[in-house]
């Protein structure tokens, strides 16, 4: 039935291109002289502007009409006209017979030669022999759904053009008319698909073929950006926006959205400033009209307490994941913050696609403040996990973070990363889910990490990424609505606090990381090594003695091969690798005779590496 279908439309669109192509070759090229022009098809063919003997320039054109008006009736067509001459004097022929002489004084009136200027006569003549009696301005046309483009009618014949959809291949797809002076069609898109239109002027017509497509999408960004932080790097401000701007793009299936631009930024804000970034973004996929917008927002640096969340969740087991599945499934309350560590390598034999995802099964919308690290997938364990904790203790140390919205029963796509076979995804992320201001929603939102097989999904972000969410929002299904947290890997500790005293000239301190194990909320799991817990270490320094000592910091690892991160007030301190028995000076602090010093570190167990870890202070 398709075949069949497609023979008619094929064998309709070609009876009609023949009819067009007979009718044209019917109607006569139109010839007219006005004063010394001969004009042929409504074009200035030949102007004439000196005499020749007695014969003054407009009795010459009207000669040369005559002739050429015989030798038209004779059936002669532009490829009929040709040039004879010599330097004296050229002629203009048709069909072998003198049509038009190009004397010395004809030349010597326009600057050049009579062979020359008989030649460009004779040029222009089989132009305007060969104007068509109808045609258009474009024989294809693209129209988007619901708009209109219009499409100029070429004609030297009498009278208004006519239009008539002719139904194929598809019927209703266009809903032509003319408009203004009757020699220009407005073409309006109905419905996707493509239609014939034909165009007619008298009893010549000519087709116009009709695509009508939807645009790929719109990017229409409905609230600001909004970030933490202090000493924002512009890296992660145009990563926020890159991704609000995927969030708010409103596609057709299969279409996608880019940044086609460098994002520009019209300053880094500082803590309760706002500014202004744009970006020139293109929707485009296969089937649809791409689409090119100037997109502006206003970027907010809200104040934001930091706080340190309740729970830590470790996606961890399997390590190795040989087939396509599910990996954590957590929950996190309103009001309620909780720490993400994941660390999976890909034991498949083919390409997987990490995800992250926060669903929303409420019927309220949440606002969650996001802050974490995302390292690129690599075969090294201990540098993909050392990556990730590296960036995590940076925005944590200065509440870098964005908010994102999510919508009632939707969820959002915070992260999605191609993981090659035998390569190392980790990154730590940050939740907490707001208050809302004026309702309270009941029902939590789930925290959901799992590996699936990669089919060429276009992803929006590749590398190492300090932001989230770069896929807008989508409703839940039924099976999502009912997913529920089943997993023992929660801990309701985050956070240890130690507190040590080093005295110059004594024993040396040594500080164990990841020794005492955090236990899950049913208590019946244990975290060894504590990955993802924050350490934080308050080291009281005295220096009783009257000279000038430095008091060094070293990482030793004690569990076997590992790194290690540190925030010492703002600087970060990084350990990337290193084997026992070796150990890492991390920093020195130089005390004054008698004085005391307090300082404080942070730091955390990293994914792949082995911890229990040792702090050593000495001098």
């Amino acid at each position: 039935m398709v075949d069949q279908t497609m023979r008619t439309t094929v064998t309709i669109s070609i009876l009609l291109f023949m009819t067009v192509l007979s009718a044209h070759a019917q109607i006569p090229p139109r010839v007219e002289v006005r004063g010394s022009s001969l004009i042929v098809n409504r074009a200035t063919a030949i102007h004439i502007r000196v005499s020749n003997g007695a014969l003054p320039p407009e009795r010459r054109a009207q000669i040369a009409g005559e002739r050429l008006r015989s030798a038209i009736a004779q059936g002669l067509r532009a490829g009929h006209v040709g040039v004879k001459g010599n330097r004296r004097r050229a002629e203009v022929t048709i069909g072998g017979n003198l049509l038009l002489y190009a004397t010395r004084a004809d030349a010597r009136a326009v600057g050049t030669t009579p062979l020359r200027l008989a030649q460009t006569w004779a040029s222009s003549l089989r132009h305007c022999l060969s104007i068509p009696p109808l045609s258009l301005s474009t024989s294809q046309l693209l129209v988007p759904l619901g708009e209109s483009r219009l499409v100029r009618v070429n004609s030297w014949l009498e009278g208004t053009a006519v239009v008539a959809s002719t139904g194929t291949p598809d019927d209703g797809v266009t809903d032509p008319a003319v408009i203004g002076d009757g020699r220009t069609v407005r073409v309006t898109g109905r419905a996707v698909g493509t239609e014939k239109v034909l165009v007619s002027v008298g009893e010549i017509s000519v087709p116009l073929t009709v695509t009508v497509r939807k645009y790929a999408g719109l990017v229409s960004p409905v609230e600001p950006v909004q970030v933490t932080g202090t000493s924002l790097p512009s890296s992660f401000i145009e990563q926020v926006v890159e991704s609000a701007i995927n969030r708010s793009a409103q596609l057709e299936p299969g279409a996608q959205v880019q940044i086609a631009s460098p994002i520009r930024l019209g300053s880094i804000p500082d803590v309760g400033q706002s500014t202004t970034a744009s970006a020139i973004v293109r929707a485009s996929g296969s089937g649809y009209i791409p689409r090119e917008q100037e997109v502006k927002l206003t970027v907010a640096n809200r104040p934001l307490v930091f706080n340190e969340p309740v729970l830590l969740m470790v996606s961890n087991d399997p390590e190795r994941v040989q087939k396509a599945q599910t990996l954590f499934v957590g929950e996190v309350g309103e009001g309620q913050g909780a720490r993400l560590l994941y660390h999976h390598m890909n034991g498949m034999v083919q390409d997987g696609l990490l995800q992250i995802e926060l669903l929303n099964p409420s019927d309220a919308v949440r606002t969650v403040h996001l802050t974490g690290a995302a390292s690129t997938p690599m075969r090294d364990t201990v540098r993909v996990g050392y990556i990730a904790g590296e960036l995590f203790l940076k925005a944590l140390t200065y509440n870098i973070g964005q908010l994102v919205t999510v919508p009632p029963q939707s969820k959002l796509v915070l992260l999605a990363q191609k993981v090659r076979p035998l390569d190392t995804a980790s990154g730590v992320l940050q939740v907490r889910v707001l208050s809302a201001e004026g309702s309270k929603a009941d029902t939590p939102c789930v925290l959901k990490v799992a590996l699936q097989t990669f089919q060429n999904q276009p992803l929006p972000l590749m590398g190492t990424t300090m932001a989230w969410g770069f896929v807008p929002p989508r409703p839940l299904s039924a099976e999502e609505r009912r997913q529920v947290a089943n997993n023992d890997h929660i801990y309701p500790t985050s956070v240890k606090v130690l507190t040590a005293t080093y005295v110059v000239g004594q024993r040396w301190q040594f500080i164990r990381i990841g020794e005492q194990a955090v236990q899950n909320h049913t208590r019946q799991r244990k975290l060894d090594g504590n990955y993802g817990v924050i350490y934080e270490l308050r080291l009281e320094l005295a220096n009783p003695t009257d000279k000038v000592r430095d008091v060094e910091m070293a990482f030793e690892p004690s569990g076997g091969e590992a790194g290690g991160v540190f925030a010492i007030g703002g600087d970060i301190r990084g350990v990337p690798r290193i084997f026992p028995p070796n150990e890492f000076s991390i920093t020195r602090v130089r005390l004054q005779p008698n004085q005391k010093r307090t300082i404080t570190i942070r730091t955390m167990p990293l994914a792949g590496s082995n911890y229990p870890a040792t702090l050593m202070v000495r001098s």
